[in-house]
């Protein structure tokens, strides 16, 4: 399908064949570069991860889907569950966008657990191409669609107003949007409730002078211990230095107050979230023990990838606890994830590998390198000196995407010795430093993975078993 017509972005699941819906699920699944621990869709583009939450025990995990084609085109939620991270059920779309109001495209949102209910918050761009904020109840393994409850105002913002996070604070309920003002400027509108599907504009949400570009998409917010947790994805920031948002968009975070009704949040600092290539509209959920559960999308919205050609695009990262400690966000590969781990073996300055899909933990001091190699030529590397953290891929077999550079930067915030942690899944990896105050994460390709080489670092290497995905 040829979708630099962009009105076939539009075309229905419907209105093409099963053989084609068969063809392109073939070549996506026989391709090298598919993942085997990571969720990915079956074909088709897959992008921010939605409605995340656990319900009696199992998880629900939804993320925003184009099935017929690598392209950002007409979005559903497709829905999966699970009880460990490890066997998945999937119920293939949960979402449709057949109603008037979501005609153009059924866009990110969350879920918000009260009682035994479960709320949907979604973004709906109708048939004229207005964003409005609509809203659902979870039903077993469907949405059942109720409407819109919050419509786009051209008072407050411009046409970019979209991915509503909804909490609940004493009798109030409250609701952050991501939004551009009618001046051009990054905003969060709020809005308050006295129920769950009645709100009222209340202002902007105060970030203290700090300049987050034209634009703040998939807000999240909670609270721990006395503080307010908020991220974002600032769009139009620009940076002087060769640290800070490179990419095209980036992941934002504060910890201050919490929120009050001054809508002031006093954050004094901002951090990025992830310091790699390919880190977006991530999500955070409570689950029912306690934890504090992320998933983020693995890609990039201005990046056409060496897989695109087989018919799917993107995955979600691997699922991360997420930990408060002072000022900063620690990420915590979960722990179901050691479930995964097949063959051990030790580390060694040079080692053939068997399989695409390993993890290591490396334990480090002052200078170490690793580099993943398919030759002495083409490779991806990560090295720790002195000062920094560098991601390297100026020597992979596909280049692409280099106007936004091929390197990566962060400065070490861990002096002394520290364990590095590294997951590989074919055409992507996740690097956690610092104790998980350092992050990167990022999409390569190499035509095969065949060697890897290690200086200055010991500890362990796992092949990784795939996840289970059944089809309901």
């Amino acid at each position: 399908m040829d979708f630099s017509n962009h009105q076939n972005r539009l075309v229905r699941m419907e209105d093409v064949s099963d053989e084609y819906i068969n063809y392109i699920h073939q070549t996506t699944i026989e391709d090298q570069w598919y993942p085997s621990f990571h969720i990915a869709p079956p074909h088709g583009l897959l992008n921010d991860p939605n409605g995340l939450c656990q319900i009696e025990g199992t998880y629900h995990i939804f993320y925003q889907w184009f099935p017929l084609g690598p392209v950002h085109g007409l979005k559903h939620w497709r829905h999966l569950t699970t009880k460990d991270f490890i066997h998945f059920d999937d119920y293939g779309c949960a979402m449709y966008p057949d109603d008037s109001y979501d005609l153009h495209g059924c866009y990110s949102g969350m879920v918000f657990k009260e009682g035994k209910q479960c709320h949907v918050y979604y973004t709906g761009i109708d048939q004229d191409d207005k964003a409005n904020v609509c809203y659902g109840l979870l039903k077993q393994d469907k949405i059942d669609k109720q409407g819109v409850i919050v419509s786009l105002d051209k008072k407050i913002t411009s046409d970019n107003f979209r991915d509503p996070c909804v909490f609940k604070k004493q009798d109030t309920y409250w609701m952050l949007v991501g939004g551009e003002s009618v001046n051009g400027i990054g905003i969060l509108p709020v809005y308050h409730g006295d129920t769950f599907h009645t709100f009222t504009y209340q202002g902007n949400l105060n970030l203290q002078n700090h300049n987050f570009g034209y634009m703040l998409e998939c807000p999240n917010y909670f609270e721990q211990d006395g503080k307010g947790i908020l991220f974002f994805s600032p769009q139009g920031i620009k940076s002087s230095n060769h640290y800070d948002y490179q990419n095209v968009f980036s992941v934002t975070y504060g910890i201050g107050d919490p929120i009050q009704n001054d809508l002031n949040f006093n954050a004094q600092t901002y951090y990025e979230m992830d310091k790699g290539f390919d880190f977006y509209a991530p999500q955070i959920f409570k689950d029912e023990s306690g934890r504090y559960i992320l998933f983020g999308w693995l890609g990039n919205s201005k990046c056409i990838y060496p897989s695109d050609k087989n018919n799917w695009a993107h995955m979600l990262t691997i699922p991360r606890e997420i930990i408060v400690d002072g000022d900063r966000l620690v990420q915590e590969p979960l722990e179901e994830l050691k479930s995964l781990r097949d063959e051990e073996r030790q580390i060694d300055t040079c080692m053939s590998l068997k399989q695409a899909a390993f993890e290591l933990e490396l334990e480090v001091n002052d200078y170490f390198k690793i580099e993943i190699l398919e030759s002495k030529e083409n490779y991806i590397s990560f090295e720790m000196n002195e000062k920094d953290y560098i991601l390297d891929r100026s020597h992979m077999t596909f280049m692409y995407n280099e106007k936004y550079g091929t390197r990566r930067y962060a400065k070490r915030l861990i002096k002394e010795n520290q364990k590095i942690r590294i997951f590989v899944d074919h055409s992507s990896i996740e690097i956690f430093a610092d104790e998980g105050k350092t992050v990167f994460t990022s999409r390569f390709y190499l035509n095969d993975i065949k060697q890897m080489k290690v200086v200055n670092a010991k500890g362990k290497y796992w092949s990784l078993k795939s996840i289970e995905i059944e089809n309901c």
